[in-house]
């Protein structure tokens, strides 16, 4: 198969659960679209980022990946509502914890190993697998007012992509995922989990501004230094340290807690859970500004 036949093959998908943007100035735009559920991670969605990533390296014209997400947050973590009765996975339980982490590993590497850098630009809710996808793209560039953080250390599980240690440094991971707790985007920044913070009604505009400059690199090059910079990374165990999280991750999944919030979960709904999980920190679900806007919305 020649290049020309790839390329051809790539482009000719349409995608269900993002928007596929090519602009005339060598940046596409990856626009996570499930705003209703505040872009949660279903696996059509992973399976539709993954072929719109490959998509973008095969195509010349393009030399900048922008992720971002439509409605009001970037994306607020993986997609833990239960399937409909009968629809459910018919794995045995470990079998399909390690399906996941494949799933999700297998989209995270393909931006750590594409040709091409990838900007993950945030704004509202980037939680738990959001957090993942945000903080694995090459530049991460966050609204100030931004949340990031893995509340499902609560009660759920660890990390499956424990980023935090290698961006953030040990004490903030250690703060983040002893807690639960959220930053905001300045503090991302602050720390070094993200490559800088602006405010809100700036976001797109430094995004763009950045990836133009970018942009102007060819990517030949840009390509070999995205290598040599990853790769110091990789002896350094990063890729190692990340599938030894994954196990722990799995394990986490068999614990007590995790059963009892999955129980809430399956017996009162996701919502009644993730309340449960929150309000004895008195955030998240059960903030102020949570309440408010779930009153306005009608939930």
């Amino acid at each position: 198969m020649s290049y020309e036949e790839i390329t051809i093959e790539a482009s000719s998908r349409t995608y269900e659960n993002l928007l596929y943007e090519k602009g005339d100035d060598q940046i596409v735009r990856l626009t996570l679209n499930r705003p209703e559920k505040l872009n949660a991670l279903n696996t059509p969605l992973m399976s539709d980022l993954k072929a719109a990533l490959e998509q973008a390296e095969l195509d010349e014209e393009i030399r900048v990946i922008i992720i971002k997400g439509a409605g009001r947050a970037f994306s607020a973590g993986y997609d833990l509502t239960p399937p409909p009765k009968g629809e459910g996975t018919k794995l045995p339980i470990e079998l399909a914890n390690k399906y996941h982490m494949k799933r999700n590993h297998d989209v995270w590497f393909t931006i750590w190993n594409l040709l091409k850098p990838v900007i993950a630009q945030v704004h509202g809710y980037c939680l738990a697998g959001g957090s993942e996808l945000a903080f694995m793209c090459d530049l991460t560039i966050m609204a100030e007012d931004a949340q990031t953080g893995y509340p499902p250390v609560r009660s759920i599980s660890t990390p499956d992509t424990l980023f935090h240690p290698w961006l953030g440094g040990i004490k903030m991971a250690k703060r983040m995922l002893f807690t639960g707790d959220t930053i905001t985007g300045k503090e991302a920044a602050a720390c070094g989990m993200a490559t800088m913070a602006v405010p809100a009604d700036k976001l797109e505009e430094e995004t763009e501004n950045i990836a133009r400059r970018i942009a102007l690199v060819p990517t030949d090059m840009i390509s070999l230094t995205k290598k040599a910079i990853n790769h110091s990374f990789e002896i350094m165990g990063f890729k190692t340290a990340l599938e030894y999280a994954a196990e722990i991750h799995d394990l986490s999944h068999t614990v007590p807690s995790a059963q009892t919030f999955i129980n809430t979960r399956n017996q009162k709904g996701l919502k009644a859970a993730l309340v449960e999980r929150d309000e004895k920190f008195g955030d998240l679900r059960t903030s102020e500004e949570a309440l408010k806007g779930r009153l306005e919305r009608g939930e």
